[in-house]
């Protein structure tokens, strides 16, 4: 699909994120973001979006760990990568889907909280 471009495959699947699964605006804006800077890496890098393979996905979300991007923040657009190649695959665009078995950064851990003095009593 080299006569389409990335921007218009982007606003071509966010369409139909909302037609068919009538994803939230907030969605769809985060997607969008999201998306846009994935493009944005792969211009400076010579690629065009839908020719990426699971190495340069991969070599994107570290690109944004290393910008200091929480967890979230990289979990969030490896899911819309996710979502956009499986879109790319269904729609025939792409013979594979190159993000499929990349796993995300994880989940923050986060302490436990404390019990107060009432709770510790009323276990004893």
């Amino acid at each position: 699909m080299a006569d389409i471009s990335d921007r218009r495959m982007i606003a071509t699947f966010l369409d139909a994120q909302a037609a068919e699964l009538g994803a939230s605006e907030n969605t769809l804006m985060a997607y969008g973001r999201d998306l846009a800077d994935v493009v944005d890496w792969t211009e400076s890098k010579g690629h065009a979006l839908l020719d990426l393979s699971r190495n340069e996905i991969e070599a994107y979300l570290i690109h944004c760990e290393a910008q200091g991007l929480a967890k979230s923040t990289r979990a969030r657009r490896l899911s819309a990568l996710k979502q956009f190649f499986r879109f790319a695959f269904e729609e025939g665009w792409r013979s594979d889907n190159p993000a499929l078995l990349i796993k995300g950064p994880g989940r923050d851990k986060r302490l436990p909280k404390t019990l107060d003095i009432e709770d510790v009593d009323r276990l004893l």
